[in-house]
């Protein structure tokens, strides 16, 4: 194996590890946050957020995992070819790398996209209790219950024998 060749094996494995510790380390977190905000009306959001942004950070984690078994055949079709493999053909386009290496590539950039996409999930619902927690705090200093409203079943209300038809 060349000098070159045993560099970019390296970097393509911190690569996948970085991926991991992104989106691994974005749910750890998330969970560690999630029982704070469960239960209390004003952080209603913001716990709907961090349990969206779990699934998205946890595609995230399965992505960098396909990226590196994809990544790993690449390897091995590179190999096969004396580091000469033909090109992938898609939708009758040649394409410069096989198939399984732009595969990599792709779910490589997914896991990238699903830890922006998580953040930005978890930071609008942050956003969205921050609104919430105003609200509540006005309907305090005004006076007016600070309970925020429930969504309730009309035909449920009343003692059961005022709800019998």
């Amino acid at each position: 194996m060349t000098d070159g060749l045993k560099i970019r094996a390296d970097i393509d494995s911190e690569n996948v590890k970085g991926l991991l510790l992104i989106n691994g380390g974005a749910a750890i977190a998330l969970l560690a946050f999630l029982p704070h905000v469960l239960g209390k009306p004003e952080f209603g959001a913001l716990a709907r957020a961090i349990l969206w942004g779990l699934v998205v950070f946890q595609a995230g984690l399965l992505f960098a995992v396909a990226h590196n078994r994809l990544r790993r055949k690449c390897s091995l079709v590179y190999e096969q070819y004396n580091f000469r493999p033909p090109g992938c053909q898609i939708f009758g386009r040649k394409l410069s790398e096989p198939c399984v290496c732009r595969a990599s590539s792709v779910v490589m950039w997914l896991s990238v996209l699903a830890f922006c996409a998580g953040g930005a999930i978890v930071f609008c619902g942050g956003l969205q209790s921050l609104n919430q927690k105003a609200a509540v705090e006005r309907r305090a200093s005004d006076g007016t219950p600070t309970q925020l409203p429930t969504l309730t079943n009309p035909t449920l209300q009343g003692t059961p024998q005022e709800r019998r038809p």
